[in-house]
């Protein structure tokens, strides 16, 4: 009777083991083959191509961080050529698994505030090209120069009329492109959720706590940079994406002016900047330019209200630029420009540039499908 039980014994292990082989062997065939199929047959999408690129990119820079650009705004480019000829990557032929596409491509490296942004540019023909958003602006929207639409002026590229498809999502909130400036989109927040004051320092001229007009000194400087600075505006994605790295730095004008003025060329504006700014807000003349009206000629002008998208923003908002006839007042937009006491509280829009090589996802900039960039 023990023999017998431990000849059961026995023969249920090697059942067992056959059975364990038996899978073993399965699992590797399996493996195997899926290693075979990937490595010759699968063919890869080109955003799977582009993705190679950025994490082969980012490796790459891990290890030669002296490469790094070491100045804000600075771009130091890296080709998928050299990437290969250092064995750091295929060809890209290899993963399209297709003789008849030709691609190139690199990798743009941005230093945004001392991170880095990391930007793939494939390019394969007539078959693919990675979509910059500027390009879709310039394929989609022709110069016009009457009625709504993308205009040239002052050597940017404008967007003006009181119906202009110039809606963008960025972090889940709503902006319109109010231009272009070297390829870079300049967005404004257009939703009420922020208010403060411009300034509410106490002004030796009025004796009184009026505020001090000096955009550099403000309050309202100190509240946008904390918008910045937070994660309240610019957040990172469920994808890992921070959207951080698409605002880049640039001259925030902030000079004066009196309300006769008739110069719309942002000449009076820009007589006064602060560089390296990553958020801040409206100058008067971008209000000008965007209102069709012919009798929007100075700042104090109610035809400016007219043919102008900024004027279906709700409530009263500040501007950047502050009057130039005495030290307590700033222009603020409530359907048409008024000079106010710097120390009311009204909303505050503020303004954004986004990187010139930002890429497009989707949306046609309107309400219903704004465009969303990368």
């Amino acid at each position: 009777m023990k023999d017998m039980i431990e000849k059961i014994k026995t023969t249920e292990k090697k059942k067992l083991i056959i059975v364990v082989v038996f899978f073993v062997a399965i699992m590797v065939i399996l493996l195997g083959g899926a290693l075979l199929y990937n490595k010759f047959f699968y063919k890869r999408s080109y955003s799977e191509v582009e993705n190679i690129m950025l994490k082969t990119a980012k490796a790459h820079m891990e290890k030669n961080k002296s490469k790094l650009p070491k100045n804000i705004n600075e771009v130091v480019t890296l080709s998928v050529a050299d990437l290969v000829r250092n064995k750091e990557m295929k060809d890209i032929s290899e993963y399209l698994k297709d003789d008849s596409i030709s691609c190139k491509g690199t990798i743009k490296i941005t230093n945004i505030n001392m991170t880095y942004r990391y930007t793939p540019d494939l390019d394969c023909g007539n078959a693919y090209k990675t979509k910059k958003f500027i390009d879709v602006i310039k394929d989609n929207n022709p110069i016009v120069e009457d009625g709504n639409g993308l205009y040239n002026m002052n050597e940017q590229l404008v967007y003006r009329g009181d119906n202009v498809n110039n809606y963008l999502k960025l972090s889940d909130k709503l902006y319109r492109i109010v231009k272009f400036v070297g390829d870079e989109a300049v967005i404004i927040y257009s939703d009420k959720e922020y208010k403060s004051s411009w300034d509410d320092r106490y002004n030796i001229d009025r004796k009184s706590t009026v505020g001090i007009n000096d955009y550099s000194v403000s309050r309202i400087k100190e509240y946008v940079d904390s918008l910045y600075q937070g994660r309240d505006i610019l957040k990172i994605d469920k994808d890992g994406f921070d959207s951080k790295q698409l605002v880049v730095a640039y001259p925030l004008e902030i000079g004066k002016r009196d309300g006769k003025n008739i110069d719309n060329s942002g000449n009076m504006e820009k007589s006064a900047v602060i560089e390296n700014q990553f958020i801040g807000l409206l100058p008067v003349y971008d209000y000008l330019n965007a209102s069709l009206d012919k009798n929007c000629s100075i700042v104090n002008s109610e035809s400016c209200m007219n043919y102008n998208y900024f004027s279906q923003f709700e409530y009263s908002w500040w501007t950047a630029t502050a009057s130039s006839l005495d030290s307590f007042r700033v222009y603020y937009i409530f359907n048409n420009l008024s000079a106010s006491f710097a120390n009311r509280t009204v909303q505050v829009r503020y303004v954004l540039h986004l990187a010139k090589d930002a890429l497009y996802v989707s949306g046609n900039g309107t309400l219903q499908h704004p465009y969303i960039v990368k």
